[in-house]
Order: structure tokens, then C-alpha cells, then sequence
């Protein structure tokens, strides 16, 4: 191959790799525009969702105190859609602090 070849090819791959790098920097500019929007709401919405958890874990204390352990989980995962390994160690931390 000939130094004409060599400059073609690295050529080629010079302007492809710019390519794919402006379209991957365009994405991501997107995605960290839409986290930026997430967060402002989560924001907005974190002084409700404080006060709801609030009489949450009052309402799982009590629980908790009467012995009913399941109910508790059970609770939590209504409340917050958690799986049930996430709902019982929540429980169980609740536990432990009381």
C-alpha cells in the first residue's frame, strides 16, 4: 500500500471517530439537560415527600411496637413500590433506631 492509501484510510477514520464523537457529545449535552430538570423537580418535591415519610415511619413505629413485623413491611412496600429485600431492611432500620 502506498502513502496515498495510508492517508486515506487514516482519513477515514479520523472523520468517523469525529463523527461519532459529536454525535455521543450531542447525547450526552441531552441526557445532563433532562438530570438538570429531574433534580429541579426532585427539589421542588423533596419538602412533600419529607412530610409523607414522616408519618410513614410514624405509622411503621407503631407497627413495629404492636410486633407486627410483616405488616410493617408490607406497608413499606405500598408506600414506596420497594422490592421486599428493600422494604425489610428499611423496616429492620426502623427497628434498630426505636
Amino acid at each position: 500500500m502506498d502513502l496515498t492509501w495510508i492517508s486515506i484510510v487514516v482519513g477515514t477514520i479520523l472523520i468517523a471517530s469525529y463523527i461519532v464523537y459529536s454525535a455521543v457529545e450531542k447525547h450526552i449535552e441531552t441526557l445532563e439537560n433532562r438530570v438538570s430538570k429531574v433534580e429541579k423537580l426532585l427539589k421542588q418535591t423533596m419538602p412533600e415527600m419529607a412530610s409523607v415519610e414522616q408519618k410513614v415511619n410514624e405509622e411503621l413505629r407503631e407497627l413495629l411496637q404492636q410486633g407486627k413485623t410483616i405488616e410493617a413491611v408490607k406497608r413499606t412496600r405500598q408506600e414506596f413500590g420497594w422490592s421486599l429485600l428493600e422494604a425489610k431492611q428499611y423496616v429492620d432500620e426502623l427497628k434498630a433506631d426505636t
